[in-house]
């Protein structure tokens, strides 16, 4: 059987022609579709016309700003979220940093504490060791203790002195001193006479 190109550009014409009356048929016969033969109803007028006047040059123009404001305001909303992300993160971080502020002045409050506690300690060392030298002085003759008060910061023997229970004793350990060196005996004594209570 020899078919020829004629015939099957014919053939394929007459297919793509008749497929439209073909699948119209179709539809007909199976209810899918109705063929209705006259005036159209008001339901049907009123719907064509509204679709007609929704797709005016204004109607599109309309629609095209409204789109254009839709899309703005995605974009917005899409910055906004981003934003209170950032401020969501931004606020945890300065929580983290406010407990860890609270827990570093914590520490700084206990190690403050601990000084305090300390010097207060030490500052009852002292205190003894001032009054044990005190007790020590006043048994000795003061011309036996000035030279070895002379060796001492002229504060720490203004507080030995000034625990000296005996006022006479007190006086001749100044004196004692003051033989030795009157610049020394001067500033005990102004020492004295400044920070009697502190002593």
């Amino acid at each position: 059987m020899d078919i020829r190109a004629r015939d099957l550009i014919g053939v394929g014409l007459a297919s793509v022609l008749l497929f439209p009356v073909v699948f119209f048929t179709v539809l007909l016969v199976s209810g899918t579709a109705k063929l209705e033969v006259g005036e159209m109803d008001d339901e049907s007028k009123r719907r064509i016309a509204g679709y007609l006047e929704r797709h005016t040059p204004e109607q599109e123009a309309h629609d095209f700003e409204q789109s254009k404001l839709f899309e703005a305001n995605r974009r917005l909303a899409e910055e906004l979220e981003e934003k209170q992300r950032l401020i969501q993160e931004e606020a945890a971080r300065l929580e983290l940093l406010k407990l860890e502020t609270s827990q570093n002045l914590a520490k700084i409050d206990q190690n403050r504490k601990d000084i305090d506690k300390r010097v207060g300690e030490s500052q009852v060392l002292s205190d003894q060791k001032i009054e044990e030298l005190a007790q020590v002085y006043a048994a000795m003759k003061p011309v036996e203790a000035a030279p070895i008060l002379m060796n001492l910061d002229d504060t720490s023997t203004a507080r030995i002195i000034k625990r000296v229970a005996d006022t006479r004793t007190q006086g001749k350990l100044l004196a004692a001193i003051g033989a030795l060196n009157t610049q020394k005996a001067a500033s005990v004594t102004k020492i004295l006479g400044w920070r009697e209570r502190g002593l």
